[in-house]
């Protein structure tokens, strides 16, 4: 067993700035693109911090994607809990919080645009302390970070306490493995077939490969990473891009590799 880098779902209230946290740490703009703001799946991606790795998952914000989000929260590490500092405690936030509660996993708090005039940390703060949510320094051990994602204040340091948190948690997989994992994204591409999203949690998946999620099966092919580039192998906390499946695999569904 090896070390894996930690799976991150950013949870919390929609227009709280996920996606544009998400943006931020990946130096691409996907917010403004999308309908409405709104992130409309989950999608994966690979961010690299002082050399090590870390991937994310979008889970979107929008209620009607909760089924998908509660998903999300299992597939991951660790949790950020992403509150605005200008609005504080919502619904949505509440309900992230109990995704994560039933996930088991750890999480920490990203307060978020604090750039903002109405701006209140002290408000925020008692409003997680209501939900049971004690911050480190005000007798709890949840860290947290003050951040603006638009103009990347803490963002670093937000990043720093995932790796230490990762550390903790002593995350491992065995690459010798076949892959074993989840499939989190999945359409159907007009000139290339079904296209999925895999993320590798265990194990290596490799070009040649079988693989089988649910019903569907393809042969791998056309393997690629989450920009799009083609690549041989993807290992254990990896996104694949894999076309071909002779089925549309279901979002969700754990997929091996044989």
């Amino acid at each position: 067993m090896q070390n894996r880098p930690p799976i991150v779902v950013i949870m919390g209230h929609i227009d709280h700035g996920k996606t544009t946290l998400l943006d931020y740490i990946r130096k691409s703009s996907v917010a403004a693109s999308e309908l409405g703001g709104i992130t409309q799946h989950i999608g994966a991606y690979e961010v690299d911090h002082g050399g090590r790795k870390i991937t994310f998952l979008d889970t979107p914000g929008h209620e009607a994607f909760s089924k998908m989000r509660s998903r999300g929260a299992k597939v991951a590490d660790i949790a950020i809990l992403v509150v605005a500092a200008d609005d504080g405690v919502k619904p949505q936030t509440k309900e992230a919080l109990e995704t994560i509660k039933n996930a088991k996993i750890p999480f920490m708090v990203a307060i978020n645009k604090i750039d903002k005039p109405a701006a209140d940390l002290e408000k925020v703060k008692n409003e997680l302390a209501e939900q049971q949510i004690f911050l480190e320094g005000r007798g709890g051990t949840v860290p947290y970070a003050e951040i603006s994602a638009k103009q990347g204040t803490g963002v670093d340091h937000l990043l720093e306490v995932i790796l230490l948190l990762a550390e903790m948690e002593d995350i491992a997989a065995d690459q010798k493995n076949f892959a074993s994992g989840l499939v989190i994204e999945s359409h159907r591409d007009p000139k290339r077939g079904i296209t999925s999203t895999l993320l590798v949690i265990n194990g290596t998946l490799k070009k040649g490969e079988y693989v089988a999620a649910g019903e569907a099966v393809t042969k791998v092919r056309i393997l690629e990473n989450f920009k799009g580039e083609a690549m041989d192998s993807a290992g254990p906390s990896q996104p694949a891009v894999v076309v071909g499946f002779d089925k549309t695999p279901q979002v969700g569904a754990e997929f091996k590799t044989f």
